[in-house]
């Protein structure tokens, strides 16, 4: 685990940072060449984490679907007022290249 990188936390929100949208599966995938030896990157924590985001205001729910697994799939993309707070607080943060 590189002391280098942003909390896992933070990274996960900032993806969504612009606009895109992503479902944990995507998040997770998005993130495992930088936080793949973190214990915490796993489906249920990124779900955990998004779910903990739309609570905050910080994402909303655009879209869901199911995955090839025949399990529910929640899209999320990052509310007017996340983009600020993300932006405001921890915005300064950012990984190695």
């Amino acid at each position: 685990m590189s002391n280098e990188l942003m909390p896992l936390y933070y990274a996960i929100v900032k993806h969504f940072v612009g606009g895109s949208q992503d479902c944990a599966q995507g998040v997770v995938a998005a993130l495992k060449p930088q936080y793949g030896d973190y214990k915490l990157l796993t489906l249920k924590d990124v779900e955990e984490a998004l779910a903990t985001a739309k609570e905050n205001g910080l994402l909303d729910e655009s879209n869901c679907d199911l995955d090839d697994n025949g399990e529910l799939r929640i899209w999320y993309q990052v509310t007017e007022f996340g983009e600020d707070m993300i932006d405001r607080y921890i915005g300064k943060y950012s990984n190695p290249a």
